[in-house]
């Protein structure tokens, strides 16, 4: 998920309304927008990775004027075309295959608009863009450079040109050891022996896709005309990327051209006209246990800024909708999860809890009642967290088409989401005291699935002064409650002290382990403060 920075007064001119205390801290998370913090004349919200639209401040207010019901009629964007052309030569084919572009004219770069323009690209591509790889954006001061345009794949030697950012000529190859872009990002090419470049018509490089731009088409607060490509391995996303950016820069009222991209055969882009999806209006009732009329649904369509005649129409930029389900789910939104009411189930049975869900429940009261705070985290996650940054090997269960590289595994234990949670709130007051009973999924040869899914507890404590005794406390009395006889067993951890750290042993068997979070770990995920912990496998001690 991305954490996206607004200028409160940029959203009240965007959205047309004065926000109140209310609007920003109650009515807009209920758009699934997380808030983060309200401070100094800006506000913070996460974003969930479905909804890239909502990463710059113009598709955020859009979605808020809709969601208050400023806004009422479905958005239709103008285009013409801006007779420039784009050729994209056989060579990038291996390489970076797809390239789409637009023209924006009379744009007027404010601080604001500049500021917001560069989070977006910047959070596309940490995120939509998978840093880079899927997706790369450029943005160009049309007016510095010659159209028509070449796109096209060069040895790392053959071109030089001037970087963003500096004065002298580099090469390729220069960008990549050298330019702080390069080195970041030039492992997306560097398994390739030509690199992909766009060139205009007097052989002047725009850009070296995904690495850098030219300082020669830098925008400047004096830029009049943009050019914008976009570059990636996935043609679906480069389009998705390209609608997102033009459609935030439509709503500062600035004009979108078309551009002629001429790939085997000529396709002229953006292709701003809605998409149509047929809805059910029982199967919408059946899903929401609802009796919404068709007017009624196309109101609360209109509120998620959708429209609605005898097909949904689906904006450009709404490019998390891909099935029938994902239009029920904005109406839920739209209608407000609170306003939903418990009912009976029609259906005549006899029930009973579930003696592991009881045992569970009965966990997460003693854990509260000795002062800790339950977490909730994803079950999705990424090998660098669940790995890396823990010092320890394993193989996850991989997503194949992951939405977001931050949420490509499934993690396979609590501890690296719960460090994260303290990560996220430095801010908070000590000491943190918090636990998460959650599912992890292993990889078992031996199940249909080839995986199995486990449950387990993780319970983090940080303060200025912590000690491995503060958690070996919360365990003894956890596990005692239950009449559970353990043992612990000197152990080694790579993410934890030496000396400070034991197996918790369970009829001869671990069951987890306990200690204190070694201080490179925490380095690593930017904690100050000391840590302990444990982990365990609760399927070991639910009763049968």
């Amino acid at each position: 998920m991305a954490v996206v920075e607004f200028r409160i007064n940029d959203l009240e001119e965007l959205i047309g309304k004065k926000l109140s205390r209310n609007d920003l801290e109650e009515r807009i998370p209920m758009l699934g927008c997380p808030l983060e913090k309200i401070e100094n004349g800006r506000v913070c919200y996460e974003i969930f990775p479905n909804r890239p639209d909502l990463l710059s401040p113009e598709g955020f207010s859009r979605a808020i004027r809709f969601f208050f019901g400023i806004s009422k009629e479905f958005t239709r964007y103008k285009t013409k075309p801006s007779g420039i052309k784009l050729y994209v030569d056989p060579s990038v084919k291996n390489v970076r295959p797809y390239v789409l572009c637009a023209v924006v004219r009379n744009v007027e770069l404010t601080d604001s608009v500049i500021e917001s323009l560069m989070q977006l690209q910047e959070k596309i591509h940490e995120t939509f863009g998978r840093k880079r790889k899927k997706v790369a954006i450029g943005i160009h001061d049309l007016d510095k450079v010659k159209p028509d345009f070449v796109y096209k794949a060069v040895g790392p030697e053959d071109i030089s040109f001037v970087p963003l950012g500096y004065k002298k000529q580099m090469t390729l190859s220069e960008i990549g050891k050298k330019h702080e872009k390069g080195i970041k990002y030039i492992h997306i090419l560097e398994n390739f022996e030509k690199w992909p470049i766009i060139m205009d018509k007097n052989n002047d490089v725009l850009s070296f896709p995904p690495i850098i731009n030219g300082e020669l088409t830098k925008v400047t607060e004096k830029t009049k005309n943009l050019f914008i490509d976009v570059t990636g391995i996935n043609e679906r996303a480069v389009e998705q990327a390209l609608n997102i950016v033009v459609t935030s820069l439509a709503e500062r009222g600035f004009d979108i051209e078309t551009v002629e991209v001429h790939n085997n055969k000529k396709r002229v882009v953006p292709d701003l006209s809605p998409k149509r999806m047929k809805i059910r209006i029982e199967y919408v009732n059946k899903l929401l246990d609802t009796d919404f009329t068709k007017n009624e649904i196309s109101e609360l369509l209109c509120k998620m800024g959708l429209g609605f005649d005898r097909d949904v129409l689906i904006p450009p930029y709404r490019v998390d909708i891909m099935h029938e389900i994902d239009i029920v789910e904005d109406i839920a939104i739209a209608f407000g999860y609170q306003n939903f009411e418990p009912k009976v189930p029609k259906i005549p049975t006899i029930s009973s809890r579930i003696l592991k869900n009881e045992f569970l429940g009965k966990v997460r009261e003693v854990l509260i009642g000795l002062g800790l705070q339950e977490v909730s985290t994803m079950i999705l996650t990424n090998k660098d967290d669940n790995s890396r940054k823990m010092g320890v090997e394993g193989e996850p269960c991989e997503l194949l088409n992951s939405v977001t590289v931050d949420r490509n595994i499934c993690r396979t234990w609590l501890l690296p989401c719960l460090i994260g949670v303290l990560t996220q709130n430095k801010h908070r007051d000590y000491p943190q005291k918090i636990f998460e009973i959650g599912k992890c999924v292993l990889l078992d040869k031996n199940k249909e699935t080839k995986t199995t899914d486990v449950d387990k507890l993780s319970v983090v404590i940080t303060d200025s002064e912590i000690s491995y005794e503060s958690a070996a406390e919360v365990l003894d009395a956890l596990l005692s409650s239950f009449e559970i006889k353990y043992k612990l067993k000197k152990s080694k951890y790579p993410f934890l002290i030496e000396n400070r750290t034991a197996d918790i042993v369970l009829n001869g068997g671990s069951i987890g382990f306990i200690g204190e979070i070694h201080p490179k770990i925490l380095e690593r995920w930017d904690i100050e403060k000391p840590v302990v912990c444990f982990e365990i496998n609760l399927d070991y001690i639910v009763p049968k």
